[in-house]
This record gives C-alpha cells, sequence and structure tokens, in this order.
C-alpha cells in the first residue's frame, strides 16, 4: 500500500512547496517594483525641489546683479544656486545607493523578520543587486518544483495501473498480520463447515 501512497504524498508536498515559493517570488517581485517606484518618486521630488531652489537662487541673484550691477549679493546667490545644483547631481547619480537600497532593505526587513534565510535559500536582500539574484535564484527554484511535480505525477501515473494496485494489495494482504489471520480463522471456518 506504501507504494500506492507514495507518489501521492510527494505530489502534496511539492505542490506545497510550489505554492510557497509562488508567493514568495509574486513578494519579491512586488516589492521590487514597488522600490522601483518608490525611488523614482523620491528622485523626482527631490530633484523638483532642488530645481526649483536653483530657480529661485538664480531668479535672486539675476534680480539683484540687475538693480545694482556691481553689487555682491549676486555672488552670494549664484554659489548657493550652484552648490543646490551639485547637490541635485550627486544625489541623481547615486540615488541607488543612497535612495533604493535603503528602500529596499527596509521592505524585506519586515517582510522576512523571524524566516531563516537558510531555509528559504535566498540570500539577505540589501540591495537592488541582491533583490535581482533572489528573484532568479526563486525563478530557478520554482522551476525544479514544477519539474519534481511533473515527475511525481508520472510516478503516480504509473503507480494507479491496475497491476500495480493489484500487486501493492496483495503485498499489503501478505504482510499484515491482522488481515493474515482474518483470513485464516474465515478458511477454517470453510472447512469445518464442509466437514460437518
Amino acid at each position: 500500500m506504501d507504494d500506492f501512497t507514495r507518489p501521492i504524498s510527494a505530489i502534496s508536498i511539492e505542490f506545497k512547496r510550489y505554492i510557497n515559493l509562488r508567493v514568495n517570488h509574486l513578494g519579491l517581485i512586488l516589492s521590487k517594483r514597488l522600490a522601483d517606484f518608490m525611488s523614482q518618486f523620491i528622485t523626482m521630488l527631490l530633484l523638483a525641489g532642488f530645481f526649483s531652489l536653483i530657480l529661485l537662487m538664480l531668479s535672486f541673484a539675476f534680480v539683484f546683479w540687475y538693480g545694482s550691477e556691481a553689487g555682491t549679493y549676486y555672488h552670494g546667490f549664484l554659489i548657493v544656486a550652484l552648490a543646490y545644483m551639485l547637490l541635485g547631481l550627486v544625489l541623481y547619480y547615486f540615488r541607488e545607493p543612497l535612495l533604493l537600497n535603503p528602500l529596499i532593505k527596509k521592505l524585506h526587513k519586515k517582510q522576512n523578520d523571524g524566516e531563516d534565510p537558510s531555509e528559504t535559500g535566498l540570500i539577505p536582500i540589501t540591495s537592488k543587486e541582491d533583490l535581482d539574484k533572489s528573484l532568479e535564484i526563486m525563478q530557478l527554484q520554482l522551476e525544479q518544483s514544477e519539474l519534481l511535480m511533473t515527475k511525481h505525477m508520472n510516478d503516480f501515473g504509473d503507480a494507479i495501473t491496475p497491476s500495480n494496485i493489484l500487486n501493492s494489495l496483495m503485498k499489503y494482504a501478505l504482510t499484515s498480520s491482522n488481515l493474515m489471520m482474518s483470513g485464516t480463522l474465515l478458511l477454517l471456518r470453510y472447512l469445518r463447515k464442509r466437514k460437518h
């Protein structure tokens, strides 16, 4: 009977694993998309703020320069505008380590609280590169799980042939002491009735 039920239990275990992998995979994809969106949103918001400040400073500098033609006010406004412009460029070029990676790390810290990374087979996610690697690993695990489920389904198909079912039932009948005892008693009763 064990040969008959083994493929069913294997399919059940692999199906549960497959569902868990799918849920984790979708969670990673959602986290990546949310992190990309938030990074773009924050970058655009900061760049818009810096651009507004640059325009404001340049406007004041132009007004003071134009109004006084030889004063020192505009020098100060131009230096401040240049500093904001440089800060905006630095933020733009380093947006991934400054904005995206901390956001990804924070999102996955909450998601993976209480889970052992060795149990899931994934690396701890602290950056966009880690997130991409985890997605690749999860995709490979999903493909492996699909192949195992296909193999178990084929094994199940092989196990439910009439000859295998009959062989399993015969093995069970011959190895089960209760069934053997009951069969022996029935045979003895039958033989007694035939004698009388």
